[in-house]
């Protein structure tokens, strides 16, 4: 009898054990997206650290355009033509935004040969979406999602408002992702600085207020924003190829290192991407260079905007550039 009641006792016990262990393995696996035989690469491999920048993400702070917050802004919304394209633009006024706004008032569009070239490419091939780095109020966004996926992300709110307000009036919200982030080598907070006149000329800052713009002009100071890393946007890719445009004034270095990015090329396939390159060129040579060998390592050449390839130093590359995978190179 004795012997009875200790083998059930043991029994009960083994089945909790057993429960305890499965409910660890599941919340594990809910936590981590990852199999077993990968749980063991993870911790053995040398490159641990490495990896588990690669393989854990946090969650972008995506925005659904119907229900964001505008914090009282009040703006205005016009038609914008592009490619045959119309579409709803919602912008500032163009005393605090003397460029871009400036522009569509005037019924033109800013940069409108490279987002015709985008177009035109995403036309071209159709498994391609657009992955929108620093989308200030849309003017690539918008268009590409009349006709592929988009991943438009952009940290300053009150960019983010207009372009959510565009998103939902011309109807495109299943087709663009809208993420208020800023994209950098590190997860944390950080401030915002914003030039007075030019609004899409938002930059992350270090200190509570700014104190000026990374063309040493007076600035604002916005409220903080959370950085991702481009391997966090991996979950959110509709598609195995995407194009890129990247406008984040002179962070750019701190976008593409390997341990950040470099799964995100490892999973995406991405012949080309369009770079805002002037400010890029006045980090210290060794952050440069970091950059362009993330992209050489990966067999990009580096183009002008009219596809000369660029064969003279850096420091006289144009201000923007556009970075094409060899084996990509009709595009």
């Amino acid at each position: 009898m004795m012997v009875l009641v200790c083998y059930k006792r043991y029994s009960i016990a083994l089945s909790v054990a057993l429960i305890l262990v499965l409910c660890a393995y599941s919340i594990y696996l809910t936590k981590f997206g990852t199999t077993l035989p990968e749980i063991t690469r993870f911790y053995t491999s040398e490159n641990s650290e490495q990896l588990f920048t690669e393989w854990t993400s946090v969650s972008p702070n995506v925005v659904l355009p119907a229900s964001f917050d505008y914090r009282n802004e009040t703006f205005g919304c016009t038609t914008a033509v592009i490619m045959n394209i119309s579409f709803p633009v919602c912008h500032y006024t163009a005393k605090i935004d003397n460029i871009v706004t400036k522009l569509l008032l005037h019924g033109k569009y800013f940069e409108e040969y490279e987002v015709s070239r985008f177009l035109r490419l995403l036309r071209l091939d159709r498994r391609l979406q657009l992955v929108d780095i620093g989308a200030n109020i849309g003017l690539y966004s918008l268009p590409a999602a009349r006709m592929a996926p988009v991943i438009a992300v952009e940290p300053n709110w009150r960019s983010m408002s207009r372009l959510a307000k565009a998103v939902d009036l011309g109807a495109v919200s299943s087709n663009i992702t809208l993420i208020q982030n800023a994209v950098s080598n590190v997860r944390a907070t950080f401030n915002i600085g914003v030039h007075l006149n030019n609004q899409g000329n938002a930059f992350l800052i270090n200190t509570t207020k700014c104190k000026a713009t990374p063309h040493n002009t007076p600035c604002n100071t916005l409220s903080p924003t959370r950085t991702i890393l481009l391997n966090d946007l991996l979950p959110l890719m509709r598609s195995k190829a995407a194009l890129m445009k990247v406008d984040v004034e002179g962070h750019e270095v701190n976008i593409f290192t390997d341990s950040t990015a470099g799964h995100f090329f490892k999973q995406i396939d991405i012949p080309l991407i369009f770079m805002e390159w002037q400010l890029c060129k006045r980090h210290p040579k060794d952050i440069v260079q970091r950059l362009l060998n993330f992209f050489y390592s990966r067999n990009y050449t580096v183009f002008n905007m009219y596809n000369s390839k660029l064969k003279n130093h850096y420091l006289k590359w144009p201000w923007n550039v556009v970075f094409k995978k060899v084996t990509n190179m009709h595009f």
